[in-house]
């Protein structure tokens, strides 16, 4: 990689100050690159006589009533070319002429803000929920630095964003874990596009940590309680949502999936009526026989909506806001969500088959060591009771 030379140069078109002494001569800033070759020179707008230029120090002597004001323009302007010189050479790349034209008119080019590129490289066709969460990613990097120039995305400024999420946003361990695998998707994406070096990224070095996430779940007497909750038809919309979170928990259903199930997703079966449906998070289809499942408890509550959709479209937010009331009526301490009503059903698979692969493929989990949590956690459920238990 070469070097770039940025200095200053007094009166290069020689003016003859012995025909014309009161002439002034221009200051310019001389850049010189040998590969790829820039050789330029820029304009600063400063000119002066030559007895105010201190030739030794390349800059405009102490007899200028100006020359601190004007010698700060002269070291900002060649510092500016310097850092974007090594902003360039952090990415893997030299500076063009191109890009130095660029870059004095003010212009930012690709190459520089890691922030303008990761807004553009939002993806307009992925899922609304992922597609927030990059854009949550991009605000909360826009809230800790205004502008994050690719040569800034160091090692140190990561460490310094994780402390930030932290301490200051008071973020959970998972939800920082998200942000890093975001910022680390985008640079992997800036390496493709040939914008940025793949040895540069501090993520190869910066280790990410995550927690196992809580998988809080319903008792078979706290599930009972809210079974038995009697709605009445004053409450048509608390019937459905406890409708649709008991479906959930009979069938494992995440929210996203029980509020976009279709007729079509329901077929005939040997079995009885089945739900064949491609999950949000999951590349292939997953099969719910309905009658098998809670004694068929699922299958009664499909049975009593026919629309398309199958139930009555809501949003999470408001369906949160009647789960609080559900959970009062039904006495249980808990903060109810779509997310237990899943857990549920996994955490009671778990106690009843110690099956993980029965459980990975009726969750549409991707990896055996998701389904073996619900496992895990069943057996540790198993000896707590066991130390409990007085045998003689």
């Amino acid at each position: 990689m070469s070097l770039i030379t940025v200095k200053t140069i007094y009166n290069r078109r020689r003016v003859d100050f012995k025909e014309n002494p009161d002439a002034l001569a221009t200051i310019e800033i001389h850049v010189y690159q040998t590969n790829p070759r820039i050789r330029k020179y820029i304009s600063t707008g400063i000119s002066i006589p030559p007895n105010m230029w201190n030739v030794a120090a390349g800059n405009v002597s102490g007899k200028h009533p100006q020359a601190p004001h004007l010698n700060k323009i002269l070291r900002d302007t060649m510092q500016g070319i310097e850092d974007f010189a090594y902003s360039q050479r952090a990415t893997g790349k030299e500076m063009t002429e191109q890009m130095l034209n660029d870059h004095l008119n003010g212009i930012k080019t690709k190459y520089e803000s890691f922030l303008d590129f990761f807004a553009n490289e939002i993806d307009p066709t992925l899922k609304r929920g992922t597609r927030k969460e990059h854009i949550y990613t991009y605000n909360m990097l826009k809230e800790f630095r205004n502008e994050v120039l690719f040569a800034e995305v160091t090692y140190s400024f990561v460490q310094e964003f994780d402390r930030f999420m932290r301490f200051e946003k008071k973020l959970k361990l998972n939800t920082i874990y998200k942000h890093h695998q975001h910022i680390n998707r985008f640079l992997k994406l800036a390496v493709r596009k040939d914008l940025y070096s793949e040895k540069n990224n501090p993520y190869n070095d910066f280790k990410r940590k995550k927690e196992l996430s809580d998988r809080t779940s319903l008792t078979l007497d706290e599930l009972k309680r809210i079974e038995d909750i009697e709605t009445g038809t004053a409450y048509p919309e608390l019937a459905q949502i406890k409708d649709m979170f008991l479906f959930s928990c009979y069938t494992g259903l995440r929210f996203s999936d029980v509020t976009t199930l279709e007729r079509s997703h329901v077929l005939n079966s040997s079995e009885g009526l089945c739900i064949v449906k491609k999950m949000e998070k999951v590349p292939k289809p997953i099969t719910l026989p309905l009658a098998l499942l809670f004694d068929g408890k699922p299958l009664e509550i499909i049975k009593k909506y026919n629309g398309n959709p199958v139930f009555p479209k809501v949003t999470n937010q408001h369906a949160n806001r009647l789960l609080k009331v559900i959970a009062t009526i039904a006495k249980t301490p808990m903060r109810l969500t779509f997310h237990i009503a899943r857990h549920t059903f996994g955490s009671m698979l778990a106690d009843t088959t110690q099956n993980p692969y029965l459980i990975m493929d009726l969750m549409g989990h991707a990896d055996i060591k998701t389904s073996m949590i619900y496992i895990h956690r069943s057996q540790e459920r198993i000896n707590r009771q066991l130390r409990g238990v007085k045998w003689f």
